[in-house]
């Protein structure tokens, strides 16, 4: 009985992602996912996604519409992904779906527009916030909060100079002893964050 309540959250979760997928071909609305009738995104970014996906551990599926064949091409199609309006630059990644691990790529450099970043509630397994997130210089929203993240919080991240918004909440994470050394935003550490 034990092995039958395993496989029930697993199927639960394997038909949420076949009514994603039914709703997405039948035209429906689905939030995370940029309004792509008209636009299509660049192909340095639709590399630099796929290059992400290989780093990240997917056992569920999340992003399984993320690929290189023809009905795929489209980055602004993608679970989780939002593309401007007028442009087609990838401005959204909202991956904040639980399920995904694994490491996060430098490859996230190659998305030069990308204005917010939420991997949120998945696992990391205990490694540090990349110091290249410092890089993105557009940021306006990071959300790295519930992600089994450790370590120090890098230094770089002050580069952030357009953040409004850092949750790095529920991580055991180091960091200044003050928080009057980050531009001002809204902050949103929890009390595991060690002086």
């Amino acid at each position: 009985m034990g092995g039958r309540s395993f496989k029930l959250p697993h199927a639960f979760l394997t038909l949420l992602v076949l009514v994603y997928l039914m709703r997405l071909a039948l035209g429906g609305v689905i939030p995370g996912v940029g309004d792509a009738n008209n636009i299509s995104c660049p192909e340095g970014e639709r590399q630099a996604l796929l290059e992400f996906k290989k780093g990240i551990s997917d056992p569920v599926g999340w992003l399984s519409l993320w690929g290189s064949e023809y009905e795929k091409k489209n980055c602004c199609n993608w679970l989780g992904i939002r593309c401007s309006n007028q442009t087609g630059h990838v401005i959204q990644l909202q991956l904040g779906f639980d399920y995904l691990g694994g490491m996060i790529s430098p490859s996230l450099l190659e998305l030069p527009y990308l204005t917010y970043l939420d991997l949120s509630n998945n696992d990391f397994n205990h490694s540090h916030i990349p110091e290249f997130i410092g890089s993105l210089s557009n940021l306006e929203h990071l959300d790295l909060s519930s992600s089994n993240l450790s370590g120090p919080i890098p230094h770089q991240l002050g580069n952030l100079s357009r953040l409004q918004y850092l949750d790095l909440s529920s991580s055991n994470l180091s960091g200044p002893n003050s928080t009057s050394a980050w531009k001002p935003f809204t902050l949103a550490i929890s009390s595991s964050w060690r002086e």
